[in-house]
């Protein structure tokens, strides 16, 4: 497709594609979708550190939960799937480990409403003795 835009039509008026650039930088869209993203990445990442805070915190009780539910299956299939429940609690427990890595350091994170002004960087990974 041809960009027919590179001025204004014989009529004299700007095309529609001028128009809407025109009214996009008027509206200063591009600013704004980068501030929507900035508050989204901050949000998902505050949600992101409470799940895993709250994963760390609550992780005993996750893991008797998975072995109740793995005893109920593994009695009612009569021990016929318990590989694949043993798999599956695997996979769960790992997972869950996995989010509460995610959790934040105590020591340096200071939970503010406020998204950070600028911040594009993205987040450290956890030190190596919580893993």
């Amino acid at each position: 497709m041809s960009d027919q835009s590179s001025g204004p039509n014989p009529s004299g008026k700007p095309s529609f594609g001028e128009t809407v650039r025109a009214k996009m930088e008027e509206y200063e869209v591009d600013r704004h979708l980068h501030e929507l993203a900035d508050t989204v990445e901050h949000v998902v990442r505050q949600g992101v550190a409470r799940a895993g805070a709250l994963a760390h915190e609550h992780q005993g009780d996750i893991e008797r939960l998975i072995d109740k539910a793995a005893g109920v299956v593994d009695r009612r299939t009569e021990g016929k799937h318990a590989d694949t429940i043993q798999q599956v609690r695997g996979s769960i427990e790992r997972g869950v480990g996995k989010i509460a890595e995610h959790r934040p350091d105590a020591a340096t994170h200071v939970e503010t409403d406020e998204p950070p002004a600028s911040d594009t960087s993205p987040s450290a990974p956890p030190p190596a003795s919580d893993r």
